[in-house]
């Protein structure tokens, strides 16, 4: 609850920061005259989004239970409605709960493999951001894509030893714990690293698997950055494909901060950072959009996420008491 409480008072002070940065009867102006036409396709890949992510969780999970596309559909919308409105992650507990309670997994493994999907998200994220920067114009000094550059090699060779050399990688931790002094903190880092190592064995898959949930991740950011592409067009503007594309990458990125319930001055300030400071889109047209699609995600979390836990028969008291104590 003090998460939560801390999150409302950061997007209370995001809301009024934003504010000052923006017209909002020119907002206001924009939003009146939006084409409802556009919603439709705004619509149809919001509900794209979550089904592509739920193929790659399904191939993600194939090794250790075959779970059913329609049930891993339903509890991407019901973790979505979860994470809008309890934003510390809830969702991917909710997600562990439920495969421990309908399919018989353990509830620590699960919830481990829920965040490892994740991971997998957050390494095609730094890497398409690392493409894009230099294929996109932006305002960001090139020290900015050389830290990006060098927290995905730091990434994916953690992984590769993580997942391909764990004998060198438990030799590698044995060593670093013998550097520290303390003996509590040696057994908690001993503890740590053997948790690392048995999470991130999932990831010793296929090429063909690997290629598979790459490319899945990859259509599902194509997903995204479509529903920013026809929120503009709903405004009348054409904005280039490649400029969402990355912009939806960089507002995955900010989804490490902490956000209010509802990502409730998260989103608008987040948003006029990535459209107006990085990209040169005008602010006040950049807020009208970001305003637009924050409304429409409601609506379609809101609708999806309570057909997805009546369709799963989701039991949401006894669950919520299981995902906040977690959480």
């Amino acid at each position: 609850m003090l998460k939560i409480l801390f999150n409302t008072v950061l997007g209370i002070i995001l809301i009024f920061v934003w504010s000052r940065f923006v017209d909002l009867n020119q907002i206001a102006a924009n939003l009146s005259k939006a084409n409802l036409f556009y919603l439709g396709p705004i619509a149809l890949f919001m509900f794209l989004s979550p089904v592509i992510r739920a193929i790659r969780l399904q191939v993600f999970l194939a090794e250790i239970k075959k779970i059913k596309l329609l049930d891993l559909i339903f509890l991407n919308g019901a973790a979505m409605m979860l994470n809008f409105f309890i934003p510390i992650r809830a969702g991917e507990f909710l997600k562990g709960v439920y495969l421990n309670t309908n399919y018989n997994l353990g509830l620590g493994k699960s919830v481990v493999w829920i965040f490892m999907d994740r991971f997998v998200d957050f390494l095609v994220v730094l890497l398409l951001t690392a493409v894009l920067f230099f294929v996109v114009p932006a305002s960001l000094s090139i020290t900015f894509i050389i830290i990006i550059t060098i927290i995905l090699i730091s990434a994916l060779l953690l992984t590769y030893l993580a997942v391909h050399q764990a004998k060198f990688a438990r030799k590698l931790f044995n060593f670093l714990m013998h550097l520290l002094i303390v003996n509590s903190i040696k057994i908690y880092f001993d503890k740590f690293s053997t948790f690392i190592l048995e999470s991130f064995s999932i990831l010793k898959r296929h090429p063909k698997d690997l290629s598979l949930m790459l490319g899945l991740t990859v259509l599902g950011y194509a997903g995204d950055a479509a529903i920013w592409y026809f929120t503009f067009a709903a405004l009348g503007v054409r904005e280039d494909f490649l400029k969402m594309y990355l912009g939806q990458l960089l507002s995955a990125l900010t989804y490490l901060i902490p956000a209010a319930p509802g990502y409730v001055g998260s989103a608008e300030a987040s948003g006029l950072l990535i459209l107006s400071g990085l990209f040169g889109i005008q602010a006040d047209l950049a807020s009208a959009m970001i305003v637009l699609f924050h409304i429409a995600s409601a609506l379609f979390v809101l609708v999806f996420g309570l057909i997805s836990i009546y369709s799963l028969k989701i039991k949401v008291g006894s669950l919520l008491k299981k995902v906040l104590k977690r959480g």
